[in-house]
């Protein structure tokens, strides 16, 4: 993979059954460690929840293809396990699971040898199956490198990219910010070192930043490197700078270093992402109506009938599940808003379970459980399954007086 910055995006490929991808076990935790013993094997542990939604994109259309069971069945014993069910949740605090899927690579012992956190293609999970399976690309010794004290940029790089993916970004990120000093600029156009400065992060118009700006014809032609990524840098390091503005400045001040930054770089969405500087201030200074009114029109300007109706749910169940909106005055609007949801698409079913919270936070039992009921009925005619948040949520509900 020639580009530093990665976005991985599952496709779906074929309907395959499971019989012809990965081989997964049905015993225990103990049962998979016993067969790897026996087998010279390692295990593949995939940590999900029934609620995660690249979980079920990896069972539906990674797992089931043959090229990854080819792969798998023949170096691993792979085993599939429930975090929130049985033994998962033993396993989740032994293991330190945090965020799902989380793919854990481990000896037969037990010992996590890598680990790789989020979804993943067909191309990019057969990658980290074959880094599992090579003692010099596990995690684990990645760590042993860095903690025995090796310092080079190739040992670093590795370190900080292994750390983002295992899902330690704060770590990550700290490690970044003490190396980047010691980068030279020549460095900064290489591999390694640009994979430092991605992963880590550099502030606006530091000195890294603004020679990556004024070089960029040069970092763009780098074939390891390209526009995505300086693109990356960039549009990172000004956002963060606006909207440390944002949440703490005046209006004046928020305008003009939107109107600084954009001499450095226009994002394609850059109307959107001014949009959310502004939420950003509107939040940070309790003008709950002005945001309200701001995203609500952005979502009526918006063509696409989809994207629209997700904008609308995104406005309505940020105001129900923010504890910041609980005094705002918002509840009622909100449900209006969702309630129109249904009227254009009926199969739109995130406007059920976002009406059931709503109603709930206003003390409407029978619309919050109608809603809610209405939810489970269509998400289970669409072959779904019932997660903790629904079973929860209807439970509270149930529990209204």
């Amino acid at each position: 993979m020639k580009k530093i910055i990665v976005i991985l995006i599952v496709f779906v490929t074929s309907h395959l059954m499971y019989a012809q991808g990965v081989s997964f076990e049905h015993g225990t935790f103990a049962d998979a460690l016993s067969k790897a013993k026996a087998e010279n094997k390692m295990i593949f542990m995939d940590c999900y929840t029934t609620w995660c939604g690249p979980c079920k994109k990896m069972s539906k259309e990674v797992f089931p293809q043959q090229e990854v069971g080819d792969y798998m069945n023949t170096h691993f014993v792979s085993i599939k396990m429930d975090m929130e069910k049985g033994e998962g949740i033993q396993l989740t605090k032994m293991y330190g699971v945090k965020a799902f899927p989380t793919l854990l690579f481990m000896d037969a012992n037990g010992k996590v040898m890598h680990t790789k956190v989020g979804g993943a293609d067909v191309a990019g999970f057969i990658a980290e199956a074959k880094a599992a399976n090579d003692p010099t690309k596990q995690f684990w010794y990645i760590e042993k490198q860095y903690k025995d004290g090796k310092r080079d940029i190739a040992t670093i790089s590795n370190y900080i990219k292994a750390l983002f993916e295992s899902f330690k970004k704060d770590e990550a990120k700290k490690i970044g910010q003490e190396f980047i000093p010691s980068l030279t600029q020549d460095q900064y156009n290489t591999e390694e070192g640009f994979t430092i400065v991605a992963y880590t992060g550099v502030d606006f118009k530091s000195e890294p930043y603004n020679y990556i700006l004024n070089n960029r014809a040069i970092f763009e032609a780098n074939e390891k490197i390209g526009q995505q990524s300086v693109d990356y840098v960039l549009s990172n390091a000004i956002s963060s700078y606006i909207n440390g503005i944002a949440s703490t400045g005046t209006l004046e001040e928020l305008k003009s270093a939107i109107e600084e930054t954009k001499k450095d770089f226009i994002n394609p969405q850059q109307e959107m992402i001014e949009t959310n500087y502004y939420n950003t201030y509107y939040l940070a200074n309790k003008q709950f109506d002005t945001w309200f009114e701001a995203n609500k029109m952005q979502a009526d300007e918006a063509t696409e009938k989809n994207m629209r109706l997700s904008m609308y749910i995104n406005t309505a169940y940020n105001i129900a599940v923010n504890p910041d909106f609980s005094q705002a005055g918002l509840y009622e609007r909100a449900i209006k808003l969702t309630e129109r949801i249904p009227s254009e698409d009926p199969e739109f079913l995130a406007a059920y379970y976002c009406l059931a919270e709503l109603y709930k936070k206003v003390g409407n039992k029978s619309k919050a459980l109608e809603n809610i009921n209405i939810f489970i009925k269509k998400n289970t005619e669409k072959g779904g399954v019932e997660d903790k948040r629904v079973t929860d949520l209807k439970l509270a509900i149930g529990q209204m007086q």
